[in-house]
């Protein structure tokens, strides 16, 4: 009799365990799921701000072109040397 209760003890353990188990594999699942999707999300913000220095570099080079095309402007003349300080 108490071989039975202690049978059915770790027969009870066991499915204990299992379920613990499946749900430790369900949450694993959505955090690698969470994982790749901030991974990918991450190497797409990279090469959005890759681009983005691109571009302001490009604007940089043109805005400094124009300026050397154009040596008889005041240094007035540029909007943003006209901001006042506050």
């Amino acid at each position: 009799m108490r071989k039975q209760r202690h049978l059915e003890n770790l027969r009870n353990q066991l499915k204990a365990s299992r379920v613990e188990n499946r749900e430790l594999n369900n949450r694993l699942q959505l955090m690698v799921h969470h994982f790749n999707r901030v991974r990918t999300e991450n190497d797409w913000l990279r090469s959005e701000r890759t681009l983005l220095r691109q571009k302001l570099s490009y604007m940089t080079q043109i805005l400094l072109f124009q300026q050397l095309q154009q040596p008889s402007l005041s240094s007035s003349a540029w909007p943003c040397n006209n901001v006042t300080p506050q």
